[in-house]
């Protein structure tokens, strides 16, 4: 029997709304690869910044999806690693720790090729919805506008600076970011790629297109092999 492909996804809140079963992911891969079968699991914890995010990768955590805890990633030795930004949760360190943040990630990914076996794909998500961001949260209900939207500026300050390191590193890129505001300027509303229910995460739309990029980025780079000899 061919062995599985062991992919992670790991990130934020971004990454864990997608949910343990990642529907669009594995539709998508077992479309583009059907010789082949997948074994994903999602690593994304809510709220979470680079920072716990390498750390995920060499230690046991609280597992957000049910009780016990999560195997920490190098454990499972995946063939693929997908790393989400984690963008959105630095957006309050404020513009002069862009180079500290694109140096976590460097760290991040350089812990990844240190413990486990797999090949990375960097991915960056949805740019925000920055007249409405936050706006459907009750938490943040009556924050006041004008703060939501410096939020959401400094969000989108630090996906592009994802999007830099990434490019600078030489990383196969998924960049939904670019897709998602190439279609908003063609026409499409931006909420059709934010969950409207909290006005900040991706829509299962969304989702779809970032299973597309994903698939996409792997055949270019040819991040996976056939099981068949």
């Amino acid at each position: 029997m061919s062995k599985k492909k062991v992919i992670a996804c790991l990130g934020d809140s971004m990454t864990a709304f997608w949910g343990t079963e990642m529907r669009e992911l594995k539709e998508s891969l077992s479309t583009a690869f059907s010789d082949l079968e997948f074994e994903l699991l999602n690593y994304g914890v809510s709220g979470t910044r680079a920072e716990y995010g390498k750390y995920r990768i060499t230690h046991e955590y609280p597992n957000p999806f049910k009780e016990g805890n999560m195997k920490c990633l190098s454990a499972i030795s995946p063939d693929l690693v997908i790393v989400e930004s984690f963008a959105y949760n630095h957006r309050l360190d404020g513009g002069h720790q862009i180079l500290n943040y694109q140096n976590e990630l460097r760290l991040l990914v350089q812990t990844i090729k240190e413990t486990t076996p797999a090949k990375v794909l960097f991915l960056v998500t949805i740019p925000p919805d920055k007249e409405n961001f936050l706006g459907n949260i009750p938490t943040y209900n009556d924050v006041n506008v004008e703060l939501r939207r410096e939020w959401a500026e400094y969000s989108d300050r630090y996906l592009k600076a994802a999007l830099e390191f990434a490019k600078k590193e030489g990383l196969p890129l998924a960049n939904v970011y670019e897709r998602v505001q190439q279609e908003v300027n063609q026409g499409t509303p931006i909420q059709w790629f934010i969950d409207q229910n909290d006005t900040i995460h991706p829509s299962r739309y969304a989702y779809l297109i970032t299973a597309s990029e994903i698939v996409n980025t792997i055949e270019k780079y040819q991040l996976l092999t056939s099981n068949k000899k």
